[in-house]
């Protein structure tokens, strides 16, 4: 097996190999955060495994600002035998000058692998259920809820988000950047952005995405610190599923991590199941 780094020669044949397994799949090859940088201005760093004329592998190294770390994510073919994989993960940590941590998502080689040489760092679940949810939308008093205007409220809404994710990893740390890239996204939808004002404060946010299927999903919900504890989150997120059964979508699903047990309980109650477990694991240097 034969490893390079990813160029402009390489990408488009890596971009079908990645659209390949998520075909076979039924899931993304990569993460949202390391697709959008494979996919726009490159800021980490590719590596591609070969096996004669073929990619059987590829790794995605990134750093993350916000959370102080660097984040892989691996995609391999599932018939890579493990040595190979091994190979791949070695390279791919040898990117990475500081501590690294890879995410892995369901039943899949890659997460079967780490599991067996890696301790676990954080896991999310992938909940999903039917829509509309099974009780309707109750806004707390003096609380409206909007759709985001592009052009208008991206100032708001960055200080609510990076006050919400204060040291998170993918989520904190925006700047207009990274909301003017996803606004150019195909799946971007100003409707879909429910924002929760009380007067002129922008409270809170339920960013939603739609996914071929029916699917709707709860992509991202924050509330500003000085805002919690009202029982916005809740109301926002109930609002984001009706508005998400009201436009066709038949299921719902988020992603959440497993510490957090009050979202977990809120989603439960909600109707949401646990569907596909994502295991993020630590990869010290050899």
């Amino acid at each position: 097996m034969e490893i390079r780094l990813l160029d402009k020669h390489n990408r488009a044949a890596v971009g079908r190999f990645l659209d390949r397994l998520e075909s076979d799949r039924g899931r993304p090859a990569l993460g949202e955060s390391k697709f959008v940088d494979f996919d726009g201005p490159f800021r980490g760093r590719g590596l591609v495994a070969h096996e004669a004329s073929s990619i059987v592998g590829y790794a995605h190294v990134l750093w993350h600002a916000a959370g102080g770390v660097w984040e892989m994510e691996v995609a391999a073919a599932d018939e890579l035998p493990d040595a190979a994989l091994a190979t791949l993960v070695a390279t791919a940590r040898s990117q990475a000058d500081g501590e690294l941590l890879w995410w892995t998502f369901g039943a899949g080689p890659e997460q079967a692998f780490a599991a067996r040489h890696y301790p676990a760092y954080r896991s999310l679940h992938k909940l999903s259920g039917p829509l509309p949810p099974p009780e309707p939308a109750t806004i707390p008093p003096g609380i409206r809820i909007a759709p985001f205007q592009v052009g208008v409220d991206e100032p708001a809404w960055l200080e609510v988000n990076n006050a919400a994710f204060a040291g998170h990893a993918e989520n904190g740390q925006w700047t207009m950047a990274e909301i003017t890239e996803r606004q150019s996204r195909a799946w971007f939808s100003a409707d879909g952005f429910r924002l929760a004002w009380l007067d002129d404060n922008l409270a809170g946010f339920c960013w939603t995405k739609v996914h071929d299927g029916g699917v709707g999903e709860i992509h991202v919900v924050g509330v500003h610190p000085a805002f919690q504890g009202r029982g916005i989150g809740r109301a926002i997120v109930v609002e984001a599923l009706w508005y998400l059964a009201g436009i066709g979508c038949n299921v719902g699903m988020l992603y959440v991590d497993t510490t957090n047990t009050s979202a977990l309980a809120l989603y439960q109650s909600l109707g949401l199941g646990l569907e596909r477990v994502d295991i993020c694991f630590e990869v010290p240097n050899a």
